[in-house]
C-alpha cells in the first residue's frame, strides 16, 4: 500500500513538471546528452528499454521515444533527470556548457554518468572525471554509500550490479545533502538495452540473469530517487512532495 501511494504521488509530481515546463510531450523522458568526440550513443535503445521496464513495473507514464540535447539546448531545464554515457574519449566541454550543467545540477536537475566501455580505467573514464573536476572543483567524487536512499528508493537493493562488474560501488557528487549526479563504471545501459524483438543486446558478463535483473531494478531506482528530489532514508516524506507540489501548481 505504501509503495502504491508513493507511485501515485510521483506520477502526480511528474505530471506536474511537465505542466510548468510546458513541454509537447506527456510522461517521462530521459534525454541522452550529446557532446563532441568520442561516441556519445554506444546504447542506442538503452533508455527506451529502461523506459518500458519503468512502465511495465511502475505506475509512472514514460515518453519512448528516444530524445536527444546538447547541453546548450534551452529545453534541457525541462526535463529532470538527463544521461550521459560512452565508451571513448571525448572533447571537453566548452566553459559555457559547463556552466549551464552546473546551474541545471543547482537548480534540482539530475545527471546519470554511465560508462559503457566495460573496461578500468578507460579514455570515457578519464574524460568523465576531468568534466566533473571542472563542474565541481571543490566538490570531488565519492562512493555512494550503501544506506545511501537510492538503495531503497524503489527496490530495496544491497548490491551495485550492470553488464560488467568493473567497480562494486557508485560514485556520486552531493549539493547540500541531494545527490545531483551519480556515475556508474559497470555498463549499466548495456545491461539494460533490448531490441524491438524482445531479444537482449548485450550479453552480461559473468552473472547471468540475475545480474541484468539487478541492473534494471538499480536503474528503475536512479530515477525514482532522482524525481523525489527530497526522498529521505527509511521513508517517503509525502509531506515534503505534497509541499513541494502545493508549491509548483500555485499560479
Amino acid at each position: 500500500m505504501r509503495k502504491q501511494l508513493f507511485i501515485i504521488i510521483i506520477s502526480i509530481f511528474l505530471l506536474g513538471l511537465v505542466n510548468i515546463a510546458g513541454a509537447d510531450y506527456s510522461g517521462l523522458t530521459i534525454p541522452r546528452i550529446m557532446y563532441k568526440g568520442g561516441y556519445d550513443s554506444p546504447r542506442p535503445e538503452a533508455l527506451r528499454s529502461l523506459l518500458a521496464q519503468i512502465a511495465r513495473r511502475t505506475s509512472i507514464e514514460v515518453n519512448r521515444e528516444p530524445t536527444e540535447l546538447k547541453l546548450s539546448d534551452p529545453n534541457l531545464f525541462k526535463h529532470p533527470f538527463i544521461y550521459l554515457g560512452g565508451d571513448k574519449a571525448f572533447e571537453p566541454f566548452e566553459e559555457g556548457d559547463l556552466k549551464i550543467l552546473r546551474k541545471y545540477l543547482h537548480s534540482g536537475g539530475f545527471l546519470f554518468i554511465d560508462d559503457n566501455s566495460a573496461v578500468a580505467d578507460s579514455a570515457f573514464d578519464r574524460s568523465v572525471r576531468r568534466m566533473i573536476a571542472r563542474i565541481f572543483p571543490q566538490t570531488p567524487l565519492r562512493k555512494i554509500p550503501r544506506d545511501h536512499s537510492v538503495f531503497r528508493s524503489f527496490y530495496l537493493l544491497n548490491t551495485v550490479s550492470g553488464r560488467a562488474i568493473i567497480k562494486s560501488y557508485m560514485e556520486g557528487i552531493s549539493l547540500r545533502g541531494r545527490t545531483v549526479l551519480m556515475y556508474s563504471l559497470n555498463d549499466q545501459a548495456g545491461a539494460w538495452s533490448r531490441n524491438k524483438l524482445g531479444d537482449w543486446n548485450y550479453d552480461v558478463i559473468a552473472g547471468g540473469y540475475r545480474q541484468r535483473q539487478l541492473s534494471i531494478r538499480l536503474g528503475i531506482n536512479i530515477i525514482l530517487y532522482a524525481l523525489t528530489l527530497d526522498y529521505k532514508k527509511d521513508m517517503v516524506h509525502l509531506p515534503i512532495i505534497l509541499e513541494r507540489l502545493r508549491r509548483y501548481q500555485s499560479p
